[in-house]
Protein backbone atom coordinates (compact mmCIF):
# COMPACT_ATOMS: atom_id res chain seq x y z
CA UNK A 1 0.00 0.00 0.00
CA UNK A 2 1.36 3.53 -0.69
CA UNK A 3 1.46 5.72 2.44
CA UNK A 4 -0.46 8.33 0.48
CA UNK A 5 -3.16 6.08 0.44
CA UNK A 6 -2.99 5.69 4.10
CA UNK A 7 -2.60 9.23 5.02
CA UNK A 8 -5.32 10.08 2.64
CA UNK A 9 -7.58 6.96 3.85
CA UNK A 10 -7.05 8.41 7.77
CA UNK A 11 -8.11 12.16 6.86
CA UNK A 12 -10.71 10.91 5.12
CA UNK A 13 -12.53 8.74 8.06
CA UNK A 14 -11.43 11.32 10.53
CA UNK A 15 -13.31 14.40 8.24
CA UNK A 16 -16.33 12.02 7.43
CA UNK A 17 -16.85 10.55 10.93
CA UNK A 18 -17.25 14.05 12.34
CA UNK A 19 -19.95 15.44 10.34
CA UNK A 20 -22.11 12.79 11.68
CA UNK A 21 -23.76 11.71 8.72
CA UNK A 22 -21.39 11.30 5.30
CA UNK A 23 -18.97 8.75 7.50
CA UNK A 24 -21.75 6.99 7.84
CA UNK A 25 -21.57 5.89 4.04
CA UNK A 26 -18.41 4.75 3.86
CA UNK A 27 -18.69 0.79 3.04
CA UNK A 28 -15.65 -1.36 3.55
CA UNK A 29 -15.99 -4.93 2.81
CA UNK A 30 -13.73 -7.02 4.10
CA UNK A 31 -10.04 -8.11 3.23
CA UNK A 32 -9.11 -8.29 -0.61
CA UNK A 33 -11.63 -6.17 -1.66
CA UNK A 34 -13.79 -3.04 -1.41
CA UNK A 35 -17.47 -1.92 -0.65
CA UNK A 36 -19.96 0.60 -2.74
CA UNK A 37 -22.97 1.64 -1.93
CA UNK A 38 -25.52 2.40 -4.56
CA UNK A 39 -28.73 4.44 -3.46
CA UNK A 40 -27.98 4.52 0.02
CA UNK A 41 -29.09 0.66 0.72
CA UNK A 42 -27.46 -1.60 -1.46
CA UNK A 43 -23.94 -2.64 -0.31
CA UNK A 44 -21.78 -4.35 -3.21
CA UNK A 45 -18.65 -6.16 -2.76
CA UNK A 46 -15.85 -5.02 -5.43
CA UNK A 47 -13.23 -7.64 -6.37
CA UNK A 48 -10.03 -7.83 -8.67
CA UNK A 49 -12.61 -9.47 -10.69
CA UNK A 50 -15.12 -6.60 -10.98
CA UNK A 51 -15.02 -5.05 -14.31
CA UNK A 52 -14.55 -0.96 -13.90
CA UNK A 53 -15.66 1.36 -16.56
CA UNK A 54 -16.28 5.02 -17.55
CA UNK A 55 -18.69 5.90 -20.04
CA UNK A 56 -18.39 1.89 -21.23
CA UNK A 57 -14.21 2.17 -21.55
CA UNK A 58 -12.57 0.01 -18.68
CA UNK A 59 -10.56 2.04 -16.26
CA UNK A 60 -8.26 0.75 -13.41
CA UNK A 61 -10.43 2.07 -10.62
CA UNK A 62 -13.34 4.21 -9.53
CA UNK A 63 -12.12 7.75 -8.88
CA UNK A 64 -12.90 11.24 -7.87
CA UNK A 65 -13.99 10.58 -3.94
CA UNK A 66 -15.32 7.14 -4.07
CA UNK A 67 -17.79 8.05 -7.79
CA UNK A 68 -20.17 9.43 -5.16
CA UNK A 69 -23.00 10.90 -7.25
CA UNK A 70 -22.40 8.74 -10.50
CA UNK A 71 -25.39 7.09 -11.92
CA UNK A 72 -24.36 3.72 -12.52
CA UNK A 73 -25.30 0.50 -14.30
CA UNK A 74 -24.45 -2.59 -12.58
CA UNK A 75 -24.69 -6.30 -12.95
CA UNK A 76 -24.25 -8.36 -9.83
CA UNK A 77 -23.00 -12.08 -9.35
CA UNK A 78 -24.98 -15.30 -8.34
CA UNK A 79 -24.37 -14.30 -4.98
CA UNK A 80 -27.00 -11.89 -4.92
CA UNK A 81 -29.62 -11.46 -2.44
CA UNK A 82 -33.56 -11.72 -3.39
CA UNK A 83 -33.56 -7.70 -2.56
CA UNK A 84 -30.77 -6.83 -4.39
CA UNK A 85 -28.62 -4.90 -1.61
CA UNK A 86 -26.09 -6.76 -1.29
CA UNK A 87 -23.70 -9.21 -3.35
CA UNK A 88 -20.67 -8.92 -5.73
CA UNK A 89 -20.53 -6.11 -8.30
CA UNK A 90 -19.43 -8.17 -11.92
CA UNK A 91 -19.17 -4.89 -13.61
CA UNK A 92 -20.04 -1.07 -12.93
CA UNK A 93 -20.21 1.62 -15.07
CA UNK A 94 -20.03 4.78 -14.13
CA UNK A 95 -21.84 7.09 -16.82
CA UNK A 96 -21.33 11.01 -17.64
CA UNK A 97 -24.81 12.02 -19.03
CA UNK A 98 -23.14 15.40 -20.21
CA UNK A 99 -19.85 16.40 -20.82
CA UNK A 100 -19.25 20.40 -22.40
CA UNK A 101 -19.64 23.46 -21.78
CA UNK A 102 -22.14 25.57 -19.30
CA UNK A 103 -24.42 28.31 -20.78
CA UNK A 104 -25.49 29.76 -17.69
CA UNK A 105 -25.29 29.33 -13.93
CA UNK A 106 -29.08 31.16 -12.95
CA UNK A 107 -30.64 29.16 -13.88
CA UNK A 108 -28.13 26.04 -14.60
CA UNK A 109 -27.86 24.65 -18.04
CA UNK A 110 -25.26 22.51 -19.77
CA UNK A 111 -25.15 22.89 -23.49
CA UNK A 112 -28.88 24.48 -24.37
CA UNK A 113 -30.12 22.14 -22.00
CA UNK A 114 -32.57 22.56 -19.04
CA UNK A 115 -31.14 20.95 -15.76
CA UNK A 116 -32.00 21.23 -11.78
CA UNK A 117 -28.83 20.77 -9.27
CA UNK A 118 -30.49 21.12 -6.00
CA UNK A 119 -29.09 20.45 -2.32
CA UNK A 120 -28.21 17.31 -3.31
CA UNK A 121 -26.28 17.38 -5.91
CA UNK A 122 -22.62 16.08 -5.78
CA UNK A 123 -19.55 18.43 -6.58
CA UNK A 124 -16.45 16.33 -6.95
CA UNK A 125 -13.46 17.77 -5.33
CA UNK A 126 -14.03 20.89 -3.73
CA UNK A 127 -16.19 22.00 -6.69
CA UNK A 128 -18.54 24.65 -5.40
CA UNK A 129 -21.62 26.21 -7.77
CA UNK A 130 -20.78 29.64 -7.13
CA UNK A 131 -17.42 29.45 -8.24
CA UNK A 132 -18.83 27.51 -11.64
CA UNK A 133 -18.65 30.07 -14.45
CA UNK A 134 -20.30 30.33 -18.15
CA UNK A 135 -18.20 28.10 -20.91
CA UNK A 136 -16.57 26.22 -18.08
CA UNK A 137 -16.56 22.53 -19.64
CA UNK A 138 -18.20 19.85 -17.05
CA UNK A 139 -18.82 16.34 -16.84
CA UNK A 140 -22.55 15.84 -15.55
CA UNK A 141 -24.05 13.03 -14.12
CA UNK A 142 -27.80 12.71 -13.34
CA UNK A 143 -31.03 11.55 -14.63
CA UNK A 144 -33.05 12.75 -17.73
CA UNK A 145 -36.34 13.01 -18.47
CA UNK A 146 -38.96 12.44 -21.39
CA UNK A 147 -38.05 16.01 -22.57
CA UNK A 148 -34.37 15.74 -21.99
CA UNK A 149 -33.86 18.15 -18.91
CA UNK A 150 -31.85 16.06 -16.41
CA UNK A 151 -31.25 16.54 -12.77
CA UNK A 152 -28.43 16.54 -12.10
CA UNK A 153 -26.97 14.50 -9.28
CA UNK A 154 -22.69 15.01 -9.83
CA UNK A 155 -21.04 17.82 -11.42
CA UNK A 156 -17.13 17.43 -11.79
CA UNK A 157 -14.47 19.63 -13.39
CA UNK A 158 -11.31 18.04 -15.41
CA UNK A 159 -7.84 19.58 -14.96
CA UNK A 160 -6.92 19.70 -18.93
CA UNK A 161 -10.14 21.03 -21.08
CA UNK A 162 -12.48 17.88 -22.68
CA UNK A 163 -10.78 15.63 -25.22
CA UNK A 164 -14.68 15.23 -26.38
CA UNK A 165 -18.00 16.75 -25.54
CA UNK A 166 -20.97 14.10 -25.32
CA UNK A 167 -24.86 14.77 -24.88
CA UNK A 168 -27.49 12.54 -23.83
CA UNK A 169 -31.46 12.26 -24.62
CA UNK A 170 -34.16 11.78 -26.81
CA UNK A 171 -33.88 12.84 -29.95
CA UNK A 172 -37.13 15.34 -31.21
CA UNK A 173 -37.80 17.67 -34.39
CA UNK A 174 -35.75 15.34 -36.41
CA UNK A 175 -35.61 16.80 -39.88
CA UNK A 176 -32.57 15.80 -42.40
CA UNK A 177 -29.73 17.11 -40.99
CA UNK A 178 -30.50 18.29 -37.36
CA UNK A 179 -32.54 17.37 -34.85
CA UNK A 180 -33.44 18.55 -30.92
CA UNK A 181 -32.29 17.42 -27.48
CA UNK A 182 -34.14 19.78 -25.04
CA UNK A 183 -33.17 23.18 -26.42
CA UNK A 184 -29.82 22.03 -28.12
CA UNK A 185 -30.16 22.16 -31.97
CA UNK A 186 -28.07 18.98 -32.73
CA UNK A 187 -26.28 19.08 -36.71
CA UNK A 188 -26.24 15.65 -38.12
CA UNK A 189 -23.58 16.63 -40.21
CA UNK A 190 -21.12 13.56 -40.82
CA UNK A 191 -21.67 11.88 -37.70
CA UNK A 192 -21.38 7.88 -37.56
CA UNK A 193 -24.87 6.48 -36.85
CA UNK A 194 -24.27 3.46 -34.69
CA UNK A 195 -26.72 0.93 -33.05
CA UNK A 196 -29.80 2.66 -34.83
CA UNK A 197 -31.48 -0.16 -36.33
CA UNK A 198 -34.14 1.86 -38.28
CA UNK A 199 -32.01 5.19 -38.52
CA UNK A 200 -32.20 8.07 -36.35
CA UNK A 201 -36.27 8.51 -35.17
CA UNK A 202 -38.06 10.71 -33.36
CA UNK A 203 -38.26 9.42 -29.27
CA UNK A 204 -34.88 7.19 -29.32
CA UNK A 205 -32.54 7.68 -27.14
CA UNK A 206 -29.09 8.78 -27.98
CA UNK A 207 -25.49 9.15 -26.82
CA UNK A 208 -23.66 11.66 -28.70
CA UNK A 209 -20.16 12.74 -29.13
CA UNK A 210 -18.70 16.38 -30.85
CA UNK A 211 -15.18 17.93 -31.46
CA UNK A 212 -15.21 20.64 -28.45
CA UNK A 213 -16.04 24.03 -29.61
CA UNK A 214 -14.70 27.08 -28.64
CA UNK A 215 -16.98 29.17 -29.63
CA UNK A 216 -19.64 27.58 -28.36
CA UNK A 217 -22.33 29.82 -26.44
CA UNK A 218 -25.96 30.00 -25.44
CA UNK A 219 -28.05 29.28 -28.77
CA UNK A 220 -25.28 27.78 -30.02
CA UNK A 221 -26.03 24.66 -32.76
CA UNK A 222 -23.83 21.57 -31.71
CA UNK A 223 -21.83 20.70 -34.64
CA UNK A 224 -18.77 18.74 -35.50
CA UNK A 225 -20.53 15.80 -34.30
CA UNK A 226 -18.54 12.30 -34.70
CA UNK A 227 -21.27 9.68 -33.71
CA UNK A 228 -24.86 9.45 -32.69
CA UNK A 229 -25.22 6.55 -30.72
CA UNK A 230 -28.74 4.77 -30.38
CA UNK A 231 -29.19 3.33 -26.23
CA UNK A 232 -31.34 1.51 -24.79
CA UNK A 233 -31.93 3.21 -21.56
CA UNK A 234 -33.90 0.65 -19.78
CA UNK A 235 -32.13 -2.37 -18.08
CA UNK A 236 -31.15 -5.21 -21.28
CA UNK A 237 -31.06 -8.93 -20.70
CA UNK A 238 -30.42 -12.10 -22.23
CA UNK A 239 -34.33 -13.51 -23.09
CA UNK A 240 -35.74 -16.53 -21.32
CA UNK A 241 -34.07 -14.72 -18.06
CA UNK A 242 -36.33 -13.75 -14.87
CA UNK A 243 -33.68 -11.89 -12.95
CA UNK A 244 -34.13 -9.11 -9.24
CA UNK A 245 -33.52 -5.40 -10.63
CA UNK A 246 -33.51 -1.99 -8.76
CA UNK A 247 -34.14 0.81 -11.54
CA UNK A 248 -33.43 3.98 -10.54
CA UNK A 249 -35.21 7.04 -12.91
CA UNK A 250 -37.64 9.45 -13.55
CA UNK A 251 -41.32 8.66 -14.33
CA UNK A 252 -42.02 9.05 -18.31
CA UNK A 253 -44.87 7.56 -18.96
CA UNK A 254 -48.11 6.73 -16.50
CA UNK A 255 -51.49 4.51 -17.03
CA UNK A 256 -51.81 3.64 -13.09
CA UNK A 257 -55.79 4.33 -12.96
CA UNK A 258 -56.72 1.72 -15.96
CA UNK A 259 -53.83 -0.92 -16.08
CA UNK A 260 -51.83 -0.48 -13.00
CA UNK A 261 -48.60 1.04 -15.05
CA UNK A 262 -45.78 2.93 -15.45
CA UNK A 263 -42.29 3.67 -17.19
CA UNK A 264 -39.24 4.36 -16.36
CA UNK A 265 -36.41 5.13 -18.91
CA UNK A 266 -38.99 3.41 -21.60
CA UNK A 267 -39.27 0.12 -19.22
CA UNK A 268 -42.98 -1.18 -18.19
CA UNK A 269 -43.31 -1.25 -14.36
CA UNK A 270 -46.74 -3.38 -13.07
CA UNK A 271 -47.92 -2.81 -9.80
CA UNK A 272 -50.62 -4.51 -7.46
CA UNK A 273 -51.65 -4.66 -4.25
CA UNK A 274 -48.39 -6.25 -2.98
CA UNK A 275 -45.96 -3.45 -4.11
CA UNK A 276 -44.87 -1.70 -1.48
CA UNK A 277 -44.79 2.55 -1.66
CA UNK A 278 -42.10 4.31 -0.08
CA UNK A 279 -41.72 8.34 0.56
CA UNK A 280 -44.58 8.55 -1.02
CA UNK A 281 -48.29 6.88 -2.46
CA UNK A 282 -49.52 5.15 -5.83
CA UNK A 283 -51.01 9.02 -6.78
CA UNK A 284 -47.19 10.36 -6.52
CA UNK A 285 -46.49 8.20 -9.22
CA UNK A 286 -46.52 11.23 -12.17
CA UNK A 287 -44.35 11.46 -15.05
CA UNK A 288 -41.22 13.28 -13.83
CA UNK A 289 -41.31 11.88 -10.46
CA UNK A 290 -37.68 10.04 -9.26
CA UNK A 291 -38.25 6.74 -8.57
CA UNK A 292 -36.45 3.85 -7.62
CA UNK A 293 -38.44 0.58 -8.46
CA UNK A 294 -37.34 -2.86 -6.97
CA UNK A 295 -38.43 -6.20 -8.60
CA UNK A 296 -38.31 -8.84 -10.94
CA UNK A 297 -37.59 -8.85 -14.92
CA UNK A 298 -39.32 -10.30 -17.29
CA UNK A 299 -36.27 -10.42 -19.83
CA UNK A 300 -38.54 -11.89 -22.84
CA UNK A 301 -40.95 -9.06 -22.37
CA UNK A 302 -38.71 -6.71 -20.23
CA UNK A 303 -41.51 -5.91 -18.04
CA UNK A 304 -40.73 -5.39 -14.24
CA UNK A 305 -43.23 -6.72 -11.32
CA UNK A 306 -42.53 -4.06 -8.82
CA UNK A 307 -42.06 -5.35 -5.06
CA UNK A 308 -41.16 -1.97 -4.03
CA UNK A 309 -41.48 1.73 -5.25
CA UNK A 310 -39.30 4.30 -3.42
CA UNK A 311 -39.34 7.98 -4.58
CA UNK A 312 -35.99 9.00 -4.35
CA UNK A 313 -36.76 12.27 -2.85
CA UNK A 314 -39.98 12.52 0.02
CA UNK A 315 -42.90 13.54 -1.74
CA UNK A 316 -45.51 16.41 -0.47
CA UNK A 317 -49.19 17.53 -1.75
CA UNK A 318 -49.97 20.94 -0.72
CA UNK A 319 -54.07 22.29 -1.29
CA UNK A 320 -55.30 25.79 -0.64
CA UNK A 321 -55.88 28.85 -2.56
CA UNK A 322 -53.86 30.90 -4.32
CA UNK A 323 -53.78 34.17 -5.17
CA UNK A 324 -52.56 35.76 -8.17
CA UNK A 325 -49.40 37.44 -6.79
CA UNK A 326 -48.54 33.86 -5.00
CA UNK A 327 -47.09 33.33 -8.39
CA UNK A 328 -43.94 34.28 -10.20
CA UNK A 329 -44.28 33.07 -13.58
CA UNK A 330 -41.55 30.82 -14.30
CA UNK A 331 -39.72 30.58 -10.96
CA UNK A 332 -42.18 29.39 -8.44
CA UNK A 333 -45.62 29.15 -6.45
CA UNK A 334 -46.26 29.95 -2.73
CA UNK A 335 -49.07 27.32 -0.53
CA UNK A 336 -48.97 28.02 2.90
CA UNK A 337 -46.75 30.65 2.88
CA UNK A 338 -44.19 27.95 1.45
CA UNK A 339 -41.83 28.92 -1.92
CA UNK A 340 -42.15 25.56 -4.04
CA UNK A 341 -39.69 26.29 -7.05
CA UNK A 342 -40.04 25.64 -10.43
CA UNK A 343 -37.95 22.77 -12.49
CA UNK A 344 -37.48 21.72 -15.35
CA UNK A 345 -39.86 18.49 -14.87
CA UNK A 346 -42.68 20.35 -14.18
CA UNK A 347 -46.17 19.23 -15.56
CA UNK A 348 -48.62 22.15 -15.41
CA UNK A 349 -51.51 21.14 -17.30
CA UNK A 350 -53.62 24.28 -16.18
CA UNK A 351 -50.37 26.97 -17.08
CA UNK A 352 -50.63 28.11 -13.82
CA UNK A 353 -46.81 28.61 -13.38
CA UNK A 354 -46.50 29.20 -17.35
CA UNK A 355 -49.05 32.29 -17.48
CA UNK A 356 -50.19 32.92 -13.61
CA UNK A 357 -53.48 33.41 -12.30
CA UNK A 358 -56.09 35.93 -13.16
CA UNK A 359 -58.31 35.20 -10.11
CA UNK A 360 -57.68 33.50 -6.46
CA UNK A 361 -58.30 29.88 -7.18
CA UNK A 362 -58.01 26.61 -5.33
CA UNK A 363 -54.61 24.86 -6.23
CA UNK A 364 -53.22 21.46 -5.58
CA UNK A 365 -49.50 21.53 -6.04
CA UNK A 366 -47.23 17.74 -5.54
CA UNK A 367 -43.62 17.96 -5.28
CA UNK A 368 -40.45 16.57 -3.17
CA UNK A 369 -37.95 18.13 -0.98
CA UNK A 370 -34.49 18.35 -1.06
CA UNK A 371 -32.08 16.49 1.70
CA UNK A 372 -31.71 21.04 2.89
CA UNK A 373 -35.62 21.03 2.91
CA UNK A 374 -36.44 23.04 -0.62
CA UNK A 375 -39.51 21.99 -2.06
CA UNK A 376 -39.88 21.52 -5.83
CA UNK A 377 -42.56 21.15 -7.61
CA UNK A 378 -43.47 18.26 -9.95
CA UNK A 379 -47.28 19.00 -10.86
CA UNK A 380 -49.27 21.98 -10.51
CA UNK A 381 -53.28 22.18 -10.87
CA UNK A 382 -56.19 24.00 -10.35
CA UNK A 383 -58.97 22.48 -7.99
CA UNK A 384 -62.20 25.16 -8.59
CA UNK A 385 -63.12 27.70 -6.83
CA UNK A 386 -60.75 28.62 -3.97
CA UNK A 387 -62.15 27.48 -0.36
CA UNK A 388 -60.24 27.50 2.60
CA UNK A 389 -62.39 25.58 4.08
CA UNK A 390 -61.13 22.02 2.19
CA UNK A 391 -57.53 22.16 2.21
CA UNK A 392 -54.55 19.81 2.53
CA UNK A 393 -51.33 19.16 3.28
CA UNK A 394 -49.39 15.96 2.86
CA UNK A 395 -45.93 14.94 3.83
CA UNK A 396 -43.10 14.73 6.54
CA UNK A 397 -43.52 15.63 10.06
CA UNK A 398 -40.66 18.26 10.54
CA UNK A 399 -41.63 19.53 13.78
CA UNK A 400 -43.70 18.78 16.89
CA UNK A 401 -44.85 20.43 20.00
CA UNK A 402 -48.16 18.90 20.99
CA UNK A 403 -51.12 19.67 20.25
CA UNK A 404 -48.86 21.26 16.88
CA UNK A 405 -47.23 19.56 14.07
CA UNK A 406 -45.77 21.15 11.25
CA UNK A 407 -45.90 19.19 7.92
CA UNK A 408 -42.56 20.97 5.66
CA UNK A 409 -43.26 23.96 8.01
CA UNK A 410 -46.97 24.25 7.78
CA UNK A 411 -48.26 24.63 11.09
CA UNK A 412 -51.00 22.19 11.51
CA UNK A 413 -53.18 22.88 15.21
CA UNK A 414 -54.73 19.25 15.96
CA UNK A 415 -56.38 20.17 18.75
CA UNK A 416 -59.57 19.28 16.72
CA UNK A 417 -58.50 16.36 14.77
CA UNK A 418 -60.29 12.95 14.20
CA UNK A 419 -56.76 10.60 13.76
CA UNK A 420 -56.33 7.46 12.12
CA UNK A 421 -53.23 5.17 12.49
CA UNK A 422 -51.33 3.46 9.34
CA UNK A 423 -53.92 1.17 9.22
CA UNK A 424 -56.98 3.50 8.82
CA UNK A 425 -58.06 3.00 12.32
CA UNK A 426 -59.70 5.72 14.48
CA UNK A 427 -56.66 6.45 17.35
CA UNK A 428 -56.51 8.79 20.32
CA UNK A 429 -54.57 12.44 20.38
CA UNK A 430 -52.17 10.32 23.00
CA UNK A 431 -51.99 7.40 20.76
CA UNK A 432 -51.12 9.67 17.64
CA UNK A 433 -48.55 11.66 19.43
CA UNK A 434 -47.24 8.78 20.98
CA UNK A 435 -46.48 7.05 17.36
CA UNK A 436 -45.15 9.78 15.22
CA UNK A 437 -41.46 11.21 15.16
CA UNK A 438 -39.75 14.24 12.90
CA UNK A 439 -39.86 12.65 9.41
CA UNK A 440 -43.57 11.19 9.92
CA UNK A 441 -45.40 10.75 6.51
CA UNK A 442 -48.77 12.07 7.89
CA UNK A 443 -52.31 13.10 5.49
CA UNK A 444 -53.70 16.53 6.95
CA UNK A 445 -57.26 16.83 4.70
CA UNK A 446 -60.72 17.86 4.91
CA UNK A 447 -59.12 21.36 6.82
CA UNK A 448 -59.56 24.61 6.86
CA UNK A 449 -56.65 27.42 6.95
CA UNK A 450 -56.59 30.69 8.46
CA UNK A 451 -55.38 32.30 5.61
CA UNK A 452 -53.62 35.30 7.89
CA UNK A 453 -50.86 33.27 9.50
CA UNK A 454 -51.35 30.25 7.16
CA UNK A 455 -52.34 27.83 10.42
CA UNK A 456 -54.25 24.80 9.12
CA UNK A 457 -57.13 23.67 11.66
CA UNK A 458 -56.74 20.05 11.19
CA UNK A 459 -59.50 18.25 10.95
CA UNK A 460 -58.57 14.34 9.74
CA UNK A 461 -54.87 14.25 10.43
CA UNK A 462 -53.75 10.12 9.24
CA UNK A 463 -50.39 8.76 9.58
CA UNK A 464 -49.34 7.76 6.39
CA UNK A 465 -45.54 5.97 6.69
CA UNK A 466 -44.13 2.69 5.45
CA UNK A 467 -40.81 1.58 6.52
CA UNK A 468 -38.61 1.08 3.95
CA UNK A 469 -38.63 -2.61 5.18
CA UNK A 470 -36.81 -5.67 2.86
CA UNK A 471 -39.31 -7.29 1.40
CA UNK A 472 -38.42 -11.25 1.14
CA UNK A 473 -38.38 -12.64 -2.01
CA UNK A 474 -38.46 -16.34 -2.76
CA UNK A 475 -34.99 -17.71 -4.46
CA UNK A 476 -35.31 -18.84 -7.80
CA UNK A 477 -31.85 -19.50 -8.35
CA UNK A 478 -31.24 -16.21 -10.07
CA UNK A 479 -27.94 -16.18 -12.48
CA UNK A 480 -27.33 -12.26 -11.75
CA UNK A 481 -29.25 -9.46 -10.79
CA UNK A 482 -28.62 -5.74 -12.73
CA UNK A 483 -29.34 -2.30 -11.22
CA UNK A 484 -29.34 1.40 -12.65
CA UNK A 485 -28.67 4.23 -9.31
CA UNK A 486 -26.34 6.39 -8.08
CA UNK A 487 -23.61 5.94 -6.13
CA UNK A 488 -24.15 7.41 -2.33
CA UNK A 489 -20.76 5.72 -0.12
CA UNK A 490 -17.19 5.76 -0.54
CA UNK A 491 -15.16 2.86 -1.76
CA UNK A 492 -12.67 1.47 0.52
CA UNK A 493 -9.57 3.93 -0.22
CA UNK A 494 -6.66 1.52 0.73
CA UNK A 495 -7.31 -0.73 -2.60
CA UNK A 496 -7.99 2.92 -4.78
CA UNK A 497 -5.67 2.49 -6.97
CA UNK A 498 -5.58 -0.92 -8.81
CA UNK A 499 -5.87 -2.63 -5.65
CA UNK A 500 -2.62 -2.29 -4.43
Amino acid sequence: MKPIHIIYYILLLTAFSSSGTAGDDIVINGQGGTGLQINNIRNFDITQATIIKEDGIIIPAIRGQGGTGFKVRYSIANDVNADITAGTLNEVNLINTHKGPVTSVDPFIIFNVDSLVTADTFYEDGLVLENIQVGDELKVSGFIDDNSSIIISRIEADDAPLAEWKLSGYISNLNMNTFNINNQLVEIGSAVIDNCLSGLQNGEFVEIKATPDNAFTAGSTLGGVTQIECVDAGIVIDPGLFIPVALEGLVDFEDIDLNSLFTVAGQLIFIDMNTLYINGEIDDIVVGAKVEVEGLLNSSTSEITANKVKFKEVRFKFEEPVLPGDVVIGTSIQLFGKNILNTPQLRDEDGIMTSGLAAETQVEVRGYADSQGNLYATRVRERGNPDAYDVSADGQITAISNPFIEVYGVVVDTTNSVFFDQNNMVISAVEFFAQIAVGTEVEVESSSVNEMNNVIDGVIVRIDEADDVTRIQQRLGFAEGQGIGTITGFNDLIFADSFE
